[in-house]
C-alpha cells in the first residue's frame, strides 16, 4: 500500500476522533481527543506495521481484531482518568478507539484493493480495444 494510503488512513482517524469526541458529553470531550490522539501517537508504528503487512498480504484481514486487542491493556486514557470516568466507561472508549483504528485501516485497505483491481481491469481493457 503506498505512503499515501497511510496518510488516508490517519486523516480518517483524526476525523473518526473529531466524531467520537463530539458525541460525548461536554466536560468530557478534550480529554476524549487527547486521550485518542495520544493512542493513535503511541499505535503508530504498530499501524504502519499492520498495513504494510496487509498490503503484503502477510496477514490476513481477520486477523487485525487480534493484534488490536493485543493493544488493549496499553491503553490508559490518563485524561478520562482524571475527569473521573468510572472503569466500564473507560472501557467503553478503549472499545471505540480500537474500532475507529480497524475501521481506518480497513477502509483504506478495500478501497486500495478495489482501486488496483479497477487499474488492472483499465489495462485489459487498453489492450482488448488495440486488438
Amino acid at each position: 500500500m503506498p505512503k499515501l494510503d497511510l496518510i488516508q488512513i490517519y486523516l480518517e482517524l483524526e476525523h473518526e476522533i473529531k466524531r467520537l469526541s463530539q458525541s460525548t458529553i461536554v466536560i468530557y470531550r478534550d480529554a476524549t481527543r487527547e486521550d485518542a490522539q495520544q493512542v493513535i501517537s503511541e499505535l503508530k508504528p504498530d499501524i504502519d506495521s499492520w498495513v504494510t503487512q496487509l498490503s503484503q498480504r502477510t496477514i490476513a484481514c481477520y486477523e487485525l481484531e487480534n493484534l488490536l486487542e493485543s493493544k488493549r491493556e496499553h491503553i490508559k486514557l490518563p485524561r478520562l482518568k482524571n475527569k473521573g470516568v468510572d472503569k466500564n466507561e473507560l472501557e467503553n472508549f478503549r472499545s471505540d478507539i480500537l474500532r475507529l483504528i480497524a475501521k481506518s485501516i480497513m477502509n483504506t485497505y478495500l478501497n486500495s484493493l478495489f482501486r488496483s483491481q479497477t487499474h488492472g481491469d483499465n489495462k485489459n481493457l487498453k489492450k482488448e480495444n488495440l486488438f
